[in-house]
């Protein structure tokens, strides 16, 4: 593989995992606003309701815990810093764009853009190998150009997926999917929960 290769990989790699940052940004704020409009509609729902009617009061210790769940949430979430850290990706893959470019030059001083290279690398976090399984899925499909034959390796492109990345992304955003489904249904199961126990 030659170096060049590497830093376009590299770089493809941290563009998903900007994207995915980026992603995890918006569906936190999401949550958050999510969770705290149910409290406050559980909370206006259960003032409404006679404390006699309801015989106990675990709804509303319930909510009051729940609550404090969401501030310590908005707290947590806040701590991971998702916009940061993308802005620090998407600084490192726009470098490694340039990198790229001296790379492809056939007078190249490799030796001195590798060092440079592992610099850019260590000032932000690196991605995931499902940032790299997807980046490498995206671009086989999404390359036009065909295919040869024996390597199934497509015109401009160093390296194909293979069944284990593609199962591997096809979990990956099968559990994500799932864990958002149960995040966002949280609320709606604690409220129908409570409601049965009364």
């Amino acid at each position: 593989m030659a170096f060049k290769d590497n830093v376009w990989w590299t770089r493809k790699a941290r563009i998903q995992a900007e994207r995915r940052l980026l992603s995890n940004a918006f569906q936190s704020q999401l949550l958050m606003l999510w969770y705290s409009f149910c409290g406050v509609a559980a909370s206006i729902y259960y003032l409404k309701i006679d404390n006699s009617v309801l015989n106990n009061d675990l709804p509303g210790i319930i909510w009051v815990v729940y609550s404090v769940l969401i501030l310590c949430m908005s707290g947590f979430i806040t701590g991971l810093s998702f916009k940061e850290r993308a802005g620090l990706i998407k600084e490192c893959y726009e470098a490694l764009n340039t990198f790229y470019q001296k790379a492809k030059t056939d007078n190249a001083d490799i030796g001195s853009i590798s060092k440079e290279y592992e610099q850019i690398l260590g000032l932000c976090e690196n991605h995931t190998d499902y940032d790299y399984y997807l980046a490498l899925c995206i671009e086989y499909v999404t390359c036009t150009t065909p295919k040869d034959p024996k390597t199934k390796l497509k015109e401009g492109l160093d390296r194909r997926p293979t069944w284990y990345h593609w199962i591997s992304i096809s979990y990956w955003i099968f559990k994500n999917y799932l864990l958002l489904t149960l995040l966002y249904l949280l609320p709606i199961i604690l409220f129908v929960g409570l409601e049965r126990l009364v």
